[in-house]
């Protein structure tokens, strides 16, 4: 992975868009991004992150606060890179959520994130995705590493990994499981947990099955079960005596069975006896209740048999009169028939003598009627036409008069456009002339506000002056007064110097005047004693007093230079007679501004009214000459439908119109059709009823009847006949059964009638004494089955108890071991001791760098020993100290050693890292910060180290603010700070 381009638009600190080619300055393979502090340095490489993964390291990505506070509201922000990721040149386009202006009315709306990855072809960038997610993905996947290890391997944060040195094993472990995936370690000791979990609560189910099933055993059994056996004792510990206990109980149950099953069958025997000694007696009493019902349903037939006549007469006539029914119904349908013939003649008679008008009706009449109605159908057609040509006349009419209305309205306008184009012109002309005198007037008011300007620091350039000077003379006074102080401190130090002189004689040295090694009689200070220190501070004190006044002198000079300048630009005029010449002068600046502003609108008028005129003018032309074509048409339409109205009302005669004429002759056609054929049909309903009445009469009287009314009444309504035919034949059949049933020998010679109720007694009481011997033998097998039973689940469920015990057993061992508990000595988690391999791998890759940075003073340890408290160890990291031979804590370092040891940390894990996650080809590479705390020989070694990583083409840059790397490294970004936002400098 490579980084080539990256730019930023209004991110962090940068409130515009800044570009940074990498390939340009890393082109040595080492470059320093040097800056203040706060500058936003470490803002470029979180740019570098938020573009691969949408999200920035650390503390910083977790308020969100990506958009520049300096940037305009119109600048969105965005990030774009470009690197070269598994033999592919991208680039990644990346916009956060962000609030923008809304483009219509106020307010702001939320435009959503985005992600915009492409791909270098040879026909130059072509799309990959624009779906967050998809492209994501995509990254994620070339990557090979999470952020968490991205903002590790190859941003090395050099405070993380301080931390990480000085930090305790389980802090430790912490950032170690965000670079290295050791969740399906996790995983695995979370399933040896709930496995252990688990198999304990199987064990305990089947200890309270195997408890619940000695409870039903004695239950079955109606036994109480002793103390040994109780629910919460059994299966606690390996090895049982129930089964001999339910042994026992099973073999008294089955003697107790044999005993009920001999009972049992004795019941039986007599209760048996007792139900057939009951049957007999029942058959018997069956015997004389049939014999008693016998008799009297014959009893209730002989009674019956007289009111039987009169339906057997009926019924003799229905059948001699059912064969003639048929003629009957004829007869009556043909008289029904001829009667509704009589009707409908003398109704169409009636409706033709409305419209007969004296003619006479026959098929003749009403042929002619119907060839004069389709002649007028024929000219229907035109009454439809008469009507289009009358809608086409109105629709003319209106359309004529609108027509004429617009022309006449045009013309008009056409009379008003001469005074608008002169007026449009006048308003152009004087916007160009307006133009004219703008230039004029500008440098009016430039000059005017230039002398006002003048004016007003007039004002105040004379009151600091005069101030300045006061401040002179003060400082003069001082200057002459500390001169003054001074001369007389040296000559108050000159006419006692041989006091000062004596003063320092020592008794034995030679004397610095006389060179005698005796003092007899040092000399004695006359006033008070000035010393050296004493002249020099006065001195010091009249120098700066001088100093001040040099200074103050030359801003008054200063001052009265830029005075004359302001009073020469200013004139002789006064400050408010200037102000209000340059406020007429702003004024008319302004209305002649506006005048000037509006000049290309005007003519942009005038040239769309002359336009508008020309088209006016054309249209009115056009509408003219279609006014002429419409009144032609219009002429045209009146003629034909004046032809059409007088053919129509020719063919109406005296009806309203020609459709009532139309109808009013196919009515009268239709109503004399009708009478013609009502006559037609009377004539041949007479003769039908005629010939059915003949034909009737002489099948009645061949079947016996005197006339047709007599057979009519002798007909029975369908299914009446059958009824009776029922009645008949049922009492007849019940009268023949019950004289078979009294003549069965079994019943001509009975004996008395048995005691039912006392044989019942006695066979019930033999019965409930069987079943009780029953109930009691099926008691005494179902206990036999239960115990059975259960002895066998009792058997199977201590089995499965000792299996499941042996199985628990191994599966909390296992997971003790997992866990850190048990066995375990180190009290180290599994996953624990997977991190403690990679440390063990990172310590060993990070003692080299080491090595060379120190001098081959100092080497990583991995120590698996438990922490203070009794805490679980195998995360522990010490340095070897060459010097001493002494194992130390990394907590011992000095700040610029313990920033080597972090640096070579961070070099270590990344290596491990980046082989982990497939051996992806790390090719640029940056270190942020720490280098402030090295001297200059370990900073050598540091910086050799960091040649070593630029080797095979691997560019290595470096974040820091200490000026000594600026005169080290010659390729370098340096970010400027300021009010608006940061910058690159250069």
């Amino acid at each position: 992975m490579r980084v080539h381009q990256l730019a930023l638009t209004a991110f962090g600190p940068f409130a515009t868009r800044i570009d940074v080619d990498l390939d340009e300055v890393g082109r040595d393979g080492l470059f320093l991004l040097w800056g203040p502090t706060g500058a936003g340095k470490t803002t470029l490489l979180d740019a570098v992150v938020f573009a691969l993964y949408g999200t920035v390291p650390g503390a910083r990505g977790e308020e969100k606060r990506l958009r520049s506070d300096h940037a305009a509201d119109d600048v969105r922000t965005e990030v774009e890179l470009e690197l070269t990721l598994g033999g592919e040149r991208l680039r990644v386009t990346r916009r956060p959520e962000q609030q923008r202006p809304k483009r219509r009315g106020e307010g702001w709306t939320t435009e959503q994130a985005r992600l915009i990855l492409q791909r270098l072809s040879g026909e130059g960038w072509e799309p990959v995705s624009t779906r967050i997610d998809e492209g994501s993905e995509y990254l994620r996947t070339r990557l090979g590493l999470s952020a968490e290890q991205f903002c590790q391997v190859v941003l090395l944060p050099q405070g993380d990994f301080a931390r990480f040195l000085r930090a305790e094993p389980e802090d430790r472990g912490r950032l170690l499981r965000t670079l290295f995936d050791v969740g399906r370690f996790a995983r695995v000791e979370d399933w040896l947990v709930g496995e252990r979990t688990a198999a304990r609560e199987r064990l305990d189910r089947i200890r309270a099955r195997t408890g619940t099933l000695v409870s039903l055993v004695a239950q079955a059994a109606d036994v109480t079960v002793p103390e040994e056996f109780a629910p919460e004792l059994v299966g606690a510990a390996p090895g049982s005596p129930v089964t001999a206990w339910v042994r026992r109980i099973r073999a008294v149950a089955s003697d107790g069975a044999a005993r009920a099953q001999t009972a049992a069958d004795a019941a039986g025997e007599h209760a048996r006896a007792q139900e057939a000694a009951l049957a007999d007696a029942r058959a018997e009493e069956e015997c004389h209740a049939r014999r008693d019902r016998a008799r009297a349903e014959l009893s209730r037939l002989e009674v019956a048999a007289p009111r039987l006549q009169p339906v057997r007469a009926a019924l003799d006539a229905a059948r001699r009169a059912e064969p003639v029914r048929d003629v009957l119904e004829a007869a009556g349908r043909a008289a029904l028939e001829a009667e509704r013939a009589t009707d409908a003649l003398g109704s169409a008679r009636a409706a033709w003598a409305e419209v007969a008008a004296g003619r006479e009706a026959d098929a003749t009449l009403a042929r002619a009627l119907r060839d004069e109605a389709a002649a007028l159908g024929a000219l229907l057609p035109e009454v439809e036409r008469a009507r289009r040509l009358e809608h086409e006349l109105a629709a003319g009419e209106r359309s004529v008069e609108e027509l004429g209305e617009r022309c006449l309205e045009a013309e008009r306008a056409m009379a008003a456009w001469p005074a608008r184009l002169q007026e449009q012109q006048g308003a152009v002309d004087a916007a160009a002339h307006a133009t004219a005198r703008l230039p004029g007037l500008g440098a009016a008011v430039t000059h005017r506000r230039t002398a006002l300007e003048a004016a007003r620091a007039t004002v105040s350039l004379e009151a600091a002056l005069t101030a300045e000077r006061a401040a002179a003379d003060a400082a003069r006074e001082a200057w002459l007064d500390a001169r003054e102080r001074w001369n007389d401190l040296r000559t108050q130090r000159l006419d006692g110097m041989a006091a000062e002189l004596a003063a320092g004689l020592v008794d034995g040295s030679a004397c610095p005047v006389c060179g005698a090694a005796e003092h007899p009689s040092p000399a004695q200070p006359g006033g008070p004693l000035v010393t050296r220190d004493d002249e020099d501070a006065a001195r010091v004190a009249a120098e700066r007093a001088e100093a001040r006044w040099t200074a103050a002198r030359e801003t008054c000079t200063t001052t009265e230079r830029e005075l004359a300048a302001r009073r020469a630009q200013a004139g002789p005029e006064h400050v408010a007679a200037q102000e209000a010449e340059l406020a007429d002068l702003v004024a008319e600046q302004e209305a002649v501004q506006v005048l000037a502003d509006g000049l290309g609108a005007a003519r942009a008028v005038l040239d769309r009214s002359r336009v508008e005129k020309e088209a006016g003018s054309a249209a009115l032309a056009a509408d003219r000459e279609e006014l002429g074509r419409r009144e032609a048409g219009l002429a045209a339409v009146r003629s034909a439908l004046a032809d059409v109205t007088t053919q129509l009302v020719t063919a109406r005669g005296d009806d309203a119109d020609l459709p009532a004429r139309i109808d009013r002759l196919t009515a009268e056609a239709q109503t004399c059709e009708a009478l013609v054929e009502a006559a037609a049909v009377d004539g041949r309903a007479r003769l039908a009823e005629e010939s059915a009445l003949a034909v009737a009469r002489a099948r009645v009287e061949a079947a016996g009847f005197p006339d047709l009314d007599a057979a009519a009444r002798a007909l029975l309504p369908p299914g009446r006949a059958d009824d009776l035919a029922r009645q008949v034949e049922e009492h007849d059949r019940a009268l023949a059964v019950v004289t078979g049933v009294l003549a069965e020998p079994q019943l001509a010679e009975l004996a008395a009638r048995p005691d039912l109720e006392a044989l019942g007694a006695a066979c019930r009481a033999a019965t409930a004494d069987r079943e009780a011997a029953v109930s009691a033998l099926e008691h005494a097998r179902r206990r036999v089955a239960r115990l059975d039973e259960l002895a066998g689940e009792l058997t199977a469920a201590e089995v499965e108890l000792d299996e499941q015990r042996a199985l628990t057993e191994q599966v909390t061992s296992l997971a003790d071991l997992a866990t850190g508990r048990g066995a375990n000595r180190l009290k180290m988690r599994l996953q624990s001791f997977v991190l403690a391999a990679r440390l063990e791998q990172v310590s060993e890759v990070a003692s080299r760098r080491l090595q060379d940075m120190s001098g081959g003073r100092y080497t990583f340890l991995h120590s698996d020993a438990q922490g203070r408290h009794g805490a679980r160890g195998g995360l522990g990291l010490e340095v070897l100290d060459e010097y001493t031979g002494t194992r130390r804590p990394t907590k011992t370092l000095s700040g610029g050693e313990s920033f080597m040891a972090s640096l070579a940390l961070a070099l270590g894990l990344a290596d491990v890292v980046t082989a982990e996650s497939g051996g992806v080809q790390i090719d640029s590479l940056f270190v942020d910060e720490g280098f402030g705390t090295l001297d200059p020989q370990a900073l050598d070694a540091v910086m050799d180290v960091l040649d070593e990583l630029r080797r095979g083409g691997r560019t290595v840059g470096l974040i820091s603010h200490v000026e000594e790397l600026r005169t080290r490294i010659a390729s370098r970004l340096e970010v400027v700070p300021g009010r608006s936002g940061s910058r690159l400098a250069g």
